[in-house]
């Protein structure tokens, strides 16, 4: 419960303002959860009653499992053909970051669903999308570039980052292509061919 604070002698306005933005920026320092919706929206946009999404998931957790399970494999869809074709391990490597970051731009909202919250399940070392980094470990074993998790954990990140950035920063001065970008550093941090 806040306090009631006494009233301001005018003239102290930019006082209140400075309070005011670091009262701000102390609630902004712990990252904010991106929320789901809510089952209620669920139902609402389905065209069905709230309680009917309760007779197929016992919670909204459960269904945003399954929700995350489905985007998954629609990135893996994506992979799939962006990977497809003959070509030596480094084009193929650079098509699997094409069709990643094309995704990201595609589906922006799905991206943010899947990468920009917290997933219990990830985090535990389980969960619908880990296969992903196996699936780079294993192309950069073919390319020599060695199949630990380590270098796949690194090129994930530099992949998360441009898309994310290009999510939330889409009119920033941007010189070259998500994918050139990626590359370029990319090629900087394993021994690519």
């Amino acid at each position: 419960m806040s306090t009631a604070r006494p009233r301001r002698v005018r003239g102290e306005g930019e006082q209140l303002r400075g309070e005011l933005v670091t009262a701000a920026i102390d609630l902004l320092l712990e990252p904010q959860a991106l929320p789901a919706p809510s089952l209620r929206a669920i139902a609402r946009a389905s065209g069905v009653a709230p309680s009917a999404v309760y007779m197929h998931f016992p919670s909204q957790e459960a269904l945003m499992y399954a929700v995350t399970e489905e985007l998954f494999g629609r990135l893996r869809t994506a992979l799939d053909a962006g990977e497809a074709g003959e070509g030596t391990p480094a084009a193929r490597l650079r098509s699997l970051i094409g069709a990643y970051l094309q995704w990201s731009r595609d589906y922006p909202g799905a991206y943010q669903l899947l990468f920009e919250r917290p997933d219990p399940a990830i985090d535990s070392g389980t969960g619908p999308g880990l296969d992903l980094l196996d699936r780079f470990a294993d192309l950069l074993q073919v390319a020599g570039a060695g199949a630990d998790r380590t270098l796949s954990l690194r090129i994930w990140s530099v992949l998360h980052g441009i898309a994310s950035l290009r999510i939330h920063k889409p009119t920033a001065p941007w010189t070259s292509t998500p994918e050139d970008e990626a590359w370029a550093i990319i090629q900087t941090i394993g021994e690519l061919p």
